[in-house]
């Protein structure tokens, strides 16, 4: 019984350019963000798709994880809990 791999998609990449203070050349990190679709296996069982984040630093990618569906919808809720924790705070700064 074979195990079937799972394909990935990019859906976003995000790159952040920097001065190195060392070496004064030019650099790059960067956040990439793929999908793995929902799929049917055989028997007729649905499994869910998986999202993997990689980062990287230049052409190296320098670690990556993958998330459960679970794990990424508690990682969306953070970053829009955060987001607007943000925007209100920025608010009352803008109000003196």
């Amino acid at each position: 019984m074979g195990v079937e791999s799972l394909q990935y998609e990019r859906k976003l990449q995000i790159k952040h350019f920097f001065d190195d203070r060392e070496t004064g050349a030019k650099r790059r990190t960067w956040l990439e963000i793929q999908l793995a679709r929902p799929s049917k296996t055989p028997e007729g069982w649905v499994n869910d798709g998986r999202v993997r984040l990689s980062l990287g630093e230049d052409r190296d990618i320098k670690g990556a994880f993958v998330l459960s569906i679970e794990e990424v919808c508690r990682l969306y809720k953070v970053l829009e809990f955060l987001v607007e924790e943000h925007e209100a705070e920025k608010a009352k700064l803008w109000k003196g």
